[in-house]
């Protein structure tokens, strides 16, 4: 108890700790007469590149390119920016190796044919305030609606939710024999987990779908009361997605239900390290996707049995320096991926803890995590422990809250002693913090 109390204090230390947005650097001077096609930025304060890049629909890169910076880590606060203007399309951008695709297979016509005005689409010169007036609501509801840290930062072709329009609430009247259904959290997020439960009247089988996958359920209540966990893949677009679910009843008799979810875009930063030139080949995409798509087909697999309950705990007690969804630049190279877990600067040779009842799936020296334990926490849950120097469990052992599974390290591709934790939800890595702070599902 002392040992997790003390983690959490860190915690707290740790998430204080932020990565420097603004540096002190010469700003290039704007040309007098601005070209076609670009417009000024003014840096704001807790701005970076990279954010600023993700508003105007380009890259870090392109902005440092175009404005003579030689280090995009370092701009100032109020350094006016060249950026793009007009057609985003039109302009450079690297998608991310991970970003999901969803295809126009995937979309029905319940999501075509759901209201526009369930988002509003900002344009030039907008506020918060003014889309507020625009639909009756204050500037709390959109704020709250959709996530904002910061009400006064939104910009031109970002979509905001309009809440209590059609498209994004659950109807009062269900079809049969559907009585209740509950949602959590109401908007789900880019790179976080949300829970689906549906009631019905009587004894039924269900299968879901949700942004093209099928997703497993778990029945319980004699199959009244049917729950489904979603790990939302970082870059799922801010947009409203169809959950589809087909229920059957003992006669064989089907019902189609779709139900309309939104998925709002996550606050996620960017972040430049330096790998050693011993370490460099691991750079190479090869390594990481077949790292990746082991992780991917182990955490896709299901187990019924419900190992974990409540929220999970901490794996180390340490700071946390790295937050999950970092966008990622190794040795001055371009963004290319996000960070699939959230890093504590664990000491080495200090104990790595089970964060919730689990089997032990994996226990391996892996190319870029180094010695790394997976626990099956059943459910389509998964926790990863990674960089140990040394592992303390076997295939198959069943392990509790608190229980040492490990000891930390600096194996793999890392730039110093840490633990790499990640949470996995139906084979997509899934913010491991928000499940130290809620209960799924």
């Amino acid at each position: 108890m002392k040992l997790r109390l003390f983690a959490l204090l860190w915690l707290g230390v740790g998430l204080c700790w932020q990565l420097p947005t603004v540096s002190a650097q010469t700003p290039t001077p704007l040309p007098e007469t601005l070209p076609a096609g670009l417009t000024i930025h003014v840096v704001q304060r807790d701005e970076n590149l990279f954010r600023i890049a993700l508003r105007y629909s380009t890259t870090p890169e392109y902005l440092a390119q175009l404005n003579g910076i030689s280090n995009v880590t370092m701009i100032q606060v109020g350094q006016r920016l060249l950026v793009p203007a007009g057609d985003a399309a039109a302009l450079p951008f690297a998608t991310p190796t991970l970003a999901p695709t969803l295809a126009a297979s995937d979309t029905n016509a319940n999501l075509s044919a759901a209201p526009t005005f369930g988002i509003h689409t900002v344009a030039a010169g907008e506020t918060l305030f003014s889309i507020a007036q625009q639909y009756r609501l204050t500037v709390n509801d959109l704020t709250a609606a959709n996530n904002l840290v910061d009400a006064t930062l939104i910009f031109a072709g970002q979509q905001l939710f309009i809440p209590g329009s059609a498209a994004t609430e659950i109807p009062e009247v269900l079809p049969a024999p559907l009585t209740e259904i509950t949602i959590k959290p109401l908007i789900f997020t880019e790179g976080e987990t949300g829970s689906i439960r549906l009631i019905t009247a009587t004894s039924v089988t269900i299968t879901g779908k949700f942004l093209g996958q099928e997703l497993p359920i778990i029945a319980e209540a004699n199959n009244t009361q049917h729950s489904l966990l979603v790990g939302i893949p970082i870059y799922t677009e801010t947009g409203i997605y169809p959950a589809e679910f087909v229920i059957t009843v003992a006669d064989g008799t089907k019902t189609n239900y779709t139900l309309n979810i939104r998925v709002a875009g996550g606050a996620y930063t960017s972040q430049s390290l330096t790998i050693s030139d011993e370490l460099a080949p691991l750079l190479s995409q090869a390594p990481q996707d077949y790292e990746l798509g082991l992780l991917q087909r182990l955490t896709s697999s299901f187990t019924p049995e419900r190992y974990f309950t409540g929220a999970f705990g901490l794996p180390a007690a340490a700071p946390m320096n790295s937050p999950f969804g970092t966008r990622r630049s190794y040795n001055g190279g371009i963004y290319t991926g996000y960070h699939t877990g959230a890093d504590f600067a664990s000491a080495p040779g200090s104990p790595i803890l089970a964060v919730a009842p689990g089997k032990v799936v994996l226990v391996d020296l892996l190319n870029i995590r180094g010695n790394t334990v997976v626990l099956d926490h059943g459910w389509g849950v998964f926790s990863a422990y990674s960089h140990q120097s040394q592992l303390s469990v076997q295939l198959e052992q069943m392990v509790m809250t608190g229980d040492i599974i490990g000891m930390a390290g600096a194996t793999g591709r890392t730039t110093g002693p840490h633990l790499h934790w990640e949470v996995w939800v139906n084979g997509v890595p899934v913010n491991p913090l928000q499940w130290t702070r809620e209960i799924f599902p």
